[in-house]
């Protein structure tokens, strides 16, 4: 008995310490002690209308917890670009690429997105980010949405709301079933008026 305890508990634990060391080694570009919870990556993935989302970001991917669901739902021609600056979790990004053709991985900050995209899903950690860095990642995820995308971002505190009310229009539901409890907002850029 106690031998089945172990064999299910040790994977557990191997993962939650990838991310203590994570979190020691960078705890500003490293937002948590605990990966996403299977409820939090369910509640984000479950605010999309995937039936026509052809193109999708993920910003702050980490070793893949949240980029397995997307993968799951994504239509068999869309593509997932998934930025992660942290090398060792880039790397675990990659063995998910080499099974599906869909998944790239791209090792530069989301400062520097590339090609417009259906939706954004976003991990990174926004208020541990200097002010400079996250008005620009803001500014080039509103710029790099296509008319009607959407950003979906999650953060463990309200006090982001000032800076995405910013750039986007948004709502927000919150996950209890997290290690913290988190607020998903759901973002859309605000409407240019034409005159």
């Amino acid at each position: 008995m106690l031998n089945i305890v172990l064999s299910t508990v040790q994977p557990f634990l191997k993962h939650q310490m990838v991310y203590v060391r994570q979190f020691i080694k960078s705890p500003r570009t490293f937002g948590s002690l605990a990966p996403s919870s299977p409820w939090l990556c369910e509640r984000m993935a479950r605010q999309v209308e995937w039936a026509s989302v052809k193109t999708i970001a993920e910003l702050g991917a980490g070793d893949g917890v949240l980029t397995r669901r997307l993968l799951n739902r994504m239509a068999p021609g869309a593509r997932l670009d998934a930025y992660e600056i942290q090398p060792e979790l880039a790397d675990r990004l990659q063995v998910l690429a080499e099974d599906d053709h869909r998944l790239q991985v791209i090792t530069r900050s989301a400062e520097r997105l590339e090609g417009h995209y259906d939706v954004i899903f976003s991990c990174l950690p926004l208020l541990s980010i200097p002010v400079m860095p996250r008005l620009r990642i803001l500014h080039h995820v509103r710029e790099h949405l296509n008319p009607d995308g959407v950003l979906v971002q999650f953060q463990y505190s309200s006090l982001s709301e000032k800076i995405l009310s910013r750039y986007f229009e948004w709502t927000r539901i919150y996950e209890v079933r997290n290690i913290p409890p988190a607020w998903v907002y759901i973002c859309k850029p605000y409407r240019k008026r034409t005159e």
